[in-house]
Formats: C-alpha cells, sequence, structure tokens
C-alpha cells in the first residue's frame, strides 16, 4: 500500500500528466508536510480528495460572491497546504474574478478534476 502513495511524488508517468505548467503534487512539499510517512500520505491524500470534491461544490453553488471568495480561498489553501502547485495556481487566478456574478469556472473545475484523477489513479 505504500508503494502507491510513494508514487505520487516520485512516479508521476504513471499517471496522466497536468495540461498546466505546474505540478499536479510537489513531490517536495509533500514529503515535508507528511515527513516521508507513506500512511500519512495516504490518509492525506484521502482527507484532501475530499475536502477539493466539497470545497468546488460550495464554490459552484455559491450565490453570493462573499462565500464564493471564502471557498475559494479555502480552496486555495488546501491546495497549498498539500502541494497541489496546479490547483492552487488555478484557483488563485481565478480569485480575482470572485466578485463576478457568473465567473468562468472551467478552468478551476479542469483543475480539480485533473489533480483527483492524478492522486486517484497513483494509489487512492
Amino acid at each position: 500500500m505504500s508503494s502507491s502513495v510513494e508514487s505520487v511524488a516520485w512516479e508521476p508517468s504513471r499517471a496522466k500528466m497536468p495540461t498546466s505548467d505546474n505540478p499536479v503534487i510537489d513531490a517536495a512539499q509533500f514529503q515535508r508536510v507528511t515527513n516521508g510517512d507513506a500512511a500519512l500520505q495516504l490518509e492525506v491524500l484521502a482527507l484532501f480528495v475530499a475536502e477539493v470534491e466539497r470545497l468546488m461544490r460550495q464554490v459552484e453553488d455559491a450565490t453570493d460572491p462573499q462565500l464564493r471568495g471564502d471557498r475559494l480561498r479555502a480552496l486555495i489553501g488546501v491546495a497549498r497546504n498539500t502541494g497541489a502547485a496546479m490547483l492552487a495556481a488555478e484557483a488563485r487566478a481565478l480569485e480575482i474574478q470572485i466578485l463576478v456574478e457568473s465567473p468562468d469556472l472551467s478552468s478551476l473545475r479542469r483543475a480539480v478534476s485533473e489533480t483527483v484523477a492524478y492522486v486517484r489513479q497513483v494509489g487512492i
């Protein structure tokens, strides 16, 4: 089980690569966050996927720009804390549109989808 978690950082060729220049998961940061503990990595990634999907639904469903902005900033924090660089960058880029009535969430949806698919493909 631990080898599948290790592949998140060390065998990116096993998964579809992102369409962005940012890595899906920054291996060095993820190692620091989890202290290299394979069991903890698995737990963190499982929690990460659940939280990212929950926050994305809240961003999509928010009718209030302030709430949408709060949920978007929470998504940025979760992504940065886990080393999900591509997702953090897409969410940060969208942050400037939070006051727009109907912001274009397509790039954020794609980043969430690619990140979650990558994490699941490498072992969750």
